[in-house]
């Protein structure tokens, strides 16, 4: 816990975009643990939403369509905007924030799918886990975890995910569990990542 306080002083001057680069053209793969699938995350050109630039980036797995969500990258916090920017979230879903200690934050929302959307709810935490070794340097991280719950009834969805993000890399870890209405059964996944690739020239 000192550890955590005392390296966590030094995350007071860092923005969000610092921990989630967003340069149109990085590609980053990753490689779900216990599986031969990839996951690829490819961030494109940032567009404008109502006067607020948001950026796409579209997730790819092994044998499966892309599928893009558009985010916010404010000096303190990276929030979800959209998966559609016809039917944007309200407001938009913050994924993590940052601060010069543990920083803990409520959410309650409706998604736009549907005739009348379906309830959101969000309880989020981040804080530093120091430096981690990454691409074979030692860089400043965060954890995030993060509690949903989408819908209600037979339909509802419960979801908790962990994340790890790197200074100046982004995403490196990423695990999720998923429970159904009132189903049992918890579905598992989780990736790390494998490589980044800069913009290619031109881009």
């Amino acid at each position: 816990m000192i550890l955590t306080l005392v390296l966590a002083s030094s995350l007071q001057s860092y923005a969000a975009s610092e921990f989630f680069p967003v340069v149109n053209g990085t590609v980053a793969t990753f490689q779900e643990v216990g599986s031969t699938f990839q996951l690829v995350r490819a961030v494109g050109k940032a567009l404008d939403m109502g006067g607020v630039p948001v950026v796409p980036i579209t997730e790819t797995e092994t044998g499966k369509s892309g599928a893009t969500v558009y985010y916010k990258v404010d000096a303190d916090a990276v929030s979800i905007v959209a998966s559609d920017l016809k039917h944007p979230l309200s407001p938009p879903l913050p994924i993590f924030r940052i601060g010069s200690k543990k920083v803990e934050w409520d959410y309650e929302g409706k998604t736009m799918t549907g005739p009348q959307g379906e309830r959101l709810v969000e309880h989020g935490e981040s804080h530093s886990i120091g430096q981690r070794e990454f691409q074979g340097k030692k860089v400043d991280a965060i954890e995030v975890n993060l509690h949903f719950s989408r819908g209600v009834g037979l339909t509802g969805q419960e979801y908790d995910q962990r994340a790890v993000y790197a200074r100046g890399i982004g995403l490196v870890e990423f695990s999720s569990k998923m429970k159904l209405g009132q189903s049992k059964h918890v579905t598992e996944i989780a990736y790390k990542l494998l490589s980044v690739a800069p913009p290619k020239p031109g881009e």
